[in-house]
């Protein structure tokens, strides 16, 4: 019985010393993984009171979401590191119509939160600014 017991606590050491030294390894290898991952939650809301927000969940790092262009999307934010005050308008002619619109991005960029809001005057300004990013 004296063997039972001793074994019994050999063991229990052996598993708890074994769990203790695989922790460190498991807690860095999460972390890690998780850097790489981007979702943003996308939304675009007018002053117009009868029109519902649109939105969209964007997933790059692999690309995914309901986004229905997030290939293009992604592409576009790899190119300014997710920062989306990064964008610039690209090269169109857009109308004077005061129309403001207002483009909102929270949730992650490889590991970086990300939160972004921005009301555009127009909606083509807008697109011409974010590119796919919002096209939704």
């Amino acid at each position: 019985m004296v063997d039972t017991r001793l074994t019994g606590r050999i063991f229990l050491a052996a598993a708890t010393l074994a769990g203790t030294a695989l922790a460190p390894a498991l807690a860095n290898a999460e972390p890690a993984a998780e850097a790489n991952w981007s979702t943003l939650n996308l939304t675009i809301s007018t002053e117009n009171r009868d029109e519902a927000p649109r939105t969209a969940v964007l997933s790059c790092h692999p690309v995914g979401g309901t986004h229905p262009h997030a290939a293009a999307a992604c592409q576009t934010l790899n190119a300014v590191s997710g920062d989306l005050t990064q964008l610039t308008q690209a090269q169109t002619t857009c109308n004077f119509i005061h129309k403001p619109v207002t483009y909102t991005a929270r949730g992650s960029w490889q590991g970086r939160p990300v939160v972004f809001e921005e009301t555009y005057s127009n909606q083509c300004i807008a697109e011409a600014t974010t590119g796919k990013v919002f096209a939704f």
